[in-house]
C-alpha cells in the first residue's frame, strides 16, 4: 500500500471511537477495542465505492446521518452473519421434541395464528429451519404458522427472502431427506420451496432501535445475537421482548448465552441438554 493509500485509509483513535459510538447508538452493535484492522479492511472498499476522499470522510458522513444506503453497507460489512440450518443440535432437538409440539397442542385448542419471531435472522436459515419443523410435526397447522425474520441488514434480508443457498450452505445441517422434501434445485444451488418461503415475513429493524408493531409471539428466538450488544442493551432487549410474547410463549437464546446477569421476568426450563425461558405464569404450570 503506497503512502497516499495509507493516508487515505488511516483510522485515527478519534475516528475509531466515533465509529464505536455511532454503531452503538444507531444499531446497538458493540465494536470492541482492538478491531481497528477489521474496520479498515472492511470499510476501505466503501471509501472508494461511495467516493469519499478518506476513511475519516466516510465516518464523518455517518456522523452527519448519512444516507440509508451507506449505513446499510457499513452495517452489513461490520455485522457478523454466521448462521446455518438447524444450528446447534441440542436446542433444535428441544425445539423438535418439546417446544414446537407443545405450541401445536396449544394451537389445536384455538383457531388463532401460531406466531414465531427469529430475531437477528441473517440470511434466513434459522427461520426456514423452524418452518420445516412445523411442516414435519404438524403439517395440518402449517398454514397457520406466521414467522417473522428480522435483521438490521437489508442485504442479508434480501438474500433470506430469495431463499437460495449454495451446496455448501445446505450441507451444513440439512439431511438428504429434508433437501428432497423442502428444497428445489436452482441454477447449481438449492432454493427453499415456495410453501416454506411463504411462511416467513422479513422485517428490517435493529433490536436496539425502534421496533415496528409486533404481534404476540408463541416463540421468540434470540439465538447468538445478544453477544453483539453491550450488557445494558441486552437487558433492555430482554425486557422489551416481554410485551410481544403470549403469556405461554417461549424464549430461546444461544446455547452459550446466559440470562443470569440481567434483571428480567423470564424463568429457565431445562431439558434435553438445552434451556429455554418462559414467563412466570407458564413456569408455574410446568413445575
Amino acid at each position: 500500500m503506497n503512502e497516499e493509500k495509507t493516508a487515505k485509509m488511516n483510522l485515527s483513535p478519534d475516528d475509531f471511537g466515533l465509529l464505536q459510538s455511532l454503531l452503538s447508538q444507531r444499531v446497538g452493535i458493540s465494536l470492541a477495542a482492538g478491531k481497528e484492522y477489521l474496520v479498515v479492511n472492511r470499510l476501505s472498499p466503501l471509501v472508494d465505492s461511495f467516493q469519499f476522499d478518506s476513511l475519516h470522510g466516510l465516518i464523518q458522513s455517518l456522523e452527519r446521518n448519512a444516507d440509508a444506503a451507506l449505513w446499510d453497507e457499513v452495517v452489513d460489512v461490520l455485522a457478523v452473519h454466521e448462521t446455518f440450518f438447524f444450528r446447534d443440535h441440542a436446542p433444535f432437538q428441544q425445539l423438535e421434541k418439546e417446544i414446537i409440539p407443545s405450541i401445536c397442542a396449544e394451537a389445536e385448542k384455538s383457531s388463532r395464528p401460531i406466531r414465531i419471531w427469529s430475531a437477528g435472522s441473517s440470511t434466513g436459515q434459522e427461520a426456514y429451519s423452524i418452518a420445516i419443523l412445523f411442516c414435519e410435526i404438524a403439517p395440518h397447522l402449517a398454514k397457520r404458522v406466521q414467522i417473522v425474520g428480522s435483521d438490521v441488514s437489508s442485504k442479508v434480508l434480501k438474500a433470506a427472502a430469495q431463499g437460495i443457498y449454495r451446496k455448501f450452505e445446505v450441507s451444513r445441517g440439512v439431511s438428504e431427506e429434508r433437501l428432497d422434501r423442502f428444497f428445489d434445485p436452482h441454477e447449481g444451488a438449492w432454493r427453499v420451496s415456495s410453501r416454506i418461503r411463504e411462511m416467513v415475513e422479513w422485517k428490517k429493524f435493529s433490536l436496539a432501535g425502534a421496533w415496528p408493531l409486533l404481534p404476540p409471539f408463541d416463540l421468540v428466538l434470540l439465538r447468538n445475537v445478544m453477544v453483539y450488544f453491550k450488557p445494558e442493551t441486552r437487558e433492555q432487549i430482554l425486557n422489551r421482548v416481554v410485551p410481544v410474547m403470549n403469556p405461554t410463549g417461549r424464549l430461546v437464546v444461544g446455547s452459550a448465552e446466559s440470562l443470569m446477569s440481567y434483571e428480567h421476568p423470564f424463568q429457565p426450563v431445562t431439558s434435553m441438554n438445552a434451556t429455554y425461558h418462559v414467563l412466570p405464569n407458564k413456569a408455574s404450570s410446568l413445575s
